[in-house]
């Protein structure tokens, strides 16, 4: 590990050294590093997944793995968002009063079990973009410590591969709220052909990153452009077609200028 990092690495740590806390846990790469490294200086820590209607089951599956295999205490809290019929509206600002809610959550958590601190996998690349949940997380008081540190999501990886975690190349996930527009209402109906349609995308092989946007009619297929020539190579397309159309999509686009995490006027992650 370069020096350079590794200065880094000791900025985002000095704080919390003896410190007691939570992290809030997805089991990608982000939190996962927050984790292996806040498990070198802390006093007391333990893992918090808090899971809903817009969180993939399965994701919830590998937090719990992850979090086997770093050997810290971890927790899984279910909450349910029915009542909160703002956020199933989709305004632009979703993002910033689901966190909010979230993490309320966690934070109440942490003093119940007396923890100093609920710390997130925040880096420095993610204050890019449309990002209206950060405001959130510094609303609460949240540690990031990688925003701290000044750590970007390629360093992210590259600590994650020194210390030969498991996610370093994992591709960034989001809820799956993310995938419909905004100003589009978010209902459970779409929320599960959404999971179902990247699962069925997943099985042809593309690589990193991929997305299944609703447009309710319309599936608008995000991959990573290295990966179109796969759509003729494999002669796959009348089969996504088909399984997609199954789900109750009349129309499914591929779109040209491949898979991208935050479009202001569409959705963010």
């Amino acid at each position: 590990m370069e020096s350079e990092l590794k200065e880094k690495i000791h900025r985002a740590l000095a704080p919390l050294k003896d410190k007691s806390g939570i992290v809030a846990f997805s089991g990608g790469v982000d939190s996962t590093v927050v984790a292996r490294l806040f498990q070198k200086v802390c006093k007391k820590m333990e893992l918090v997944t808090i899971t809903s209607e817009w969180i993939s089951s399965s994701e919830v599956e590998e937090a719990k793995t992850i979090a086997q295999n770093l050997n810290i205490p971890h927790e899984i809290i279910q909450i349910s968002l029915g009542a909160e019929t703002h956020l199933w509206e989709n305004p632009p600002n979703r993002c910033f009063h689901c966190k909010l809610l979230v993490f309320s959550h966690l934070m109440d958590y942490a003093k119940r079990n007396g923890y100093n601190i609920v710390l997130d996998g925040t880096n420095e690349s993610d204050i890019k973009g449309h990002r209206p949940g950060l405001k959130a997380l510094e609303k609460l008081g949240v540690k990031s410590p990688l925003l701290e540190g000044k750590i970007t999501k390629e360093e992210v990886r590259q600590i994650a591969t020194h210390y030969k975690l498991p996610v370093a190349r994992k591709p960034a996930m989001a809820c799956l709220a993310s995938r419909i527009p905004y100003g589009e209402e978010i209902t459970l109906g779409k929320l599960n052909r959404v999971e179902k349609g990247e699962r069925i995308l997943r099985k042809f092989g593309f690589s990193n990153q991929l997305r299944l946007r609703d447009h309710n009619t319309i599936a608008r297929i995000e991959i990573n452009p290295k990966d179109f020539p796969i759509l003729l190579e494999k002669n796959i397309i009348a089969q996504i077609v088909k399984e997609l159309q199954v789900l109750g999509y009349s129309y499914v686009t591929l779109d040209l200028e491949g898979y991208r995490p935050s479009i202001p006027e569409i959705a963010s992650e």
